[in-house]
């Protein structure tokens, strides 16, 4: 780990059923701390919670809305809560009820307005889901259409909501609408539609991918991109050229971020998961159409590096998710529950590396300059003594004769 660039320790502030951001009670929690590093984004190191918390916030707030209609707030936890469960078709009917209340009040007011905001964004998000949760049917593409207008109504409203990272749900909604075809190409087509001289030539601004780098990650956290192929894909993309950067003498130098995005496209193919593109190939040819980032004989810096922090954040994941549960089955809910974390301890994060990008350099290059001076002395060393053996035993030999 000692030996991984130092770009890791930059810990920059970032946060199909994918492509999607949602509201409820838990968003501001997220967005107070700006968003998760994108480090923690990569390898998995951020809340997620058991079927059964939502379960029981479903309950919760569909009891407290049968006396309190008016709880605007309570529709979204409803909501969210059914599209977590994967209960689309309720997700969906809990914003029609939203939509009942918000048509008896003053838009003008802001706090109206930014309940007419969630309202899109939400109903725009769990059609979204439903499609791709009921087999992504290019027969139906109609639904994507309408979820992007939802969307694109919630962002006339509020258009830096969710740190703005609700322009690249709207990009990848449009992307699956209309898809470049994956057919006789030499990369997979991302949704930001930005290709190879994009990356490394001057079309895309370094300020420009960083932002595209801090919507993505947000689709990972807010929306539910773990799984998803295509986002760690257009990740891969952006953080190769927010990368660009360091070789400007800019602050930037993320090539290795990339590279942790390129190692989880893979896992995911290789648990079966593939592209949205309707002719996308799977499996191995599915892996040769994703940009590798040359940066530096990564594999010998980042697989290690990789492998450990995927490792270390399954096990907080597990951890955090037996605390939830033993607790959640004893009917508590952080909901509710103001002591329900108490005695909850986390894994500290590991340790990440500081050595800067030119040193890791400089210590790959004195191992490589190392290992060929192995190479040069040590195999005529073992020719001669491998040599000197054969003479020995055919010495031994003759005089036994």
């Amino acid at each position: 780990m000692k030996y991984v660039v130092a770009v890791f320790a930059l810990l920059i502030a970032l946060q199909h059923s994918a492509l999607a951001c949602l509201w409820d009670r838990d968003t501001p929690v997220d967005e107070a701390s700006g968003m998760p590093e994108v480090v923690a984004v990569l390898t998995g190191r951020f809340e997620r919670n058991p079927p059964l918390y939502y379960k029981m916030r479903l309950g919760r707030v569909a009891r407290h809305l049968e006396s309190h209609p008016g709880d605007l707030a309570a529709y979204d936890d409803a909501g969210v809560a059914c599209d977590r469960l994967g209960m689309r078709d309720e997700a969906i009917s809990w914003m029609d009820r939203k939509r009942i209340e918000l048509e008896k009040l003053d838009v003008s007011q802001a706090d109206v307005r930014e309940h007419l905001y969630r309202y899109h964004a939400n109903l725009g998000t769990f059609l979204v889901h439903r499609w791709i949760g009921e087999g992504a049917d290019r027969e139906r593409i109609d639904e994507v259409q309408s979820a992007c207008d939802e969307i694109a109504k919630a962002l006339e409203i509020n258009p830096d909501a969710h740190y703005g990272r609700e322009k690249y749900q709207l990009q990848a909604m449009k992307w699956i609408i209309d898809p470049p075809r994956a057919e006789n190409v030499e990369d997979l087509p991302n949704f930001l539609g930005w290709s190879f001289q994009d990356i490394y030539g001057e079309l895309t601004e370094p300020e420009e991918a960083e932002e595209a780098v801090r919507g993505l990650a947000g689709l990972v956290v807010l929306g539910n991109a773990w799984e998803s192929v295509d986002v760690f894909h257009a990740l891969n993309v952006a953080l190769q050229r927010n990368s660009t950067g360091f070789a400007r003498g800019r602050d930037g130098g993320r090539n290795s971020l990339a590279y942790f995005a390129w190692l989880r496209c893979l896992e995911l193919v290789d648990s079966g998961r593939g592209s949205i593109l309707p002719d996308a190939p799977t499996g191995k040819k599915l892996k040769a159409l994703l940009p590798k980032p040359d940066f530096m004989k990564a594999e010998l810096l980042l697989d290690p590096a990789y492998k450990q922090l995927r490792s270390e954040a399954d096990d907080w994941h597990a951890q955090r998710l037996a605390f939830m549960s033993q607790r959640l089955e004893a009917g508590r809910h952080p909901d509710t529950d103001p002591s329900f974390w108490d005695g909850y301890t986390a894994q500290p994060a590991p340790e990440l590396p500081s050595i800067s990008v030119p040193e890791a350099y400089k210590t790959w290059n004195e191992r490589r300059v190392m290992l060929v001076w192995l190479i040069i002395i040590g195999v005529p060393l073992l020719l001669a003594g491998f040599g000197i053996g054969v003479w020995i035993v055919r010495a031994s030999k003759a005089r036994s004769v």
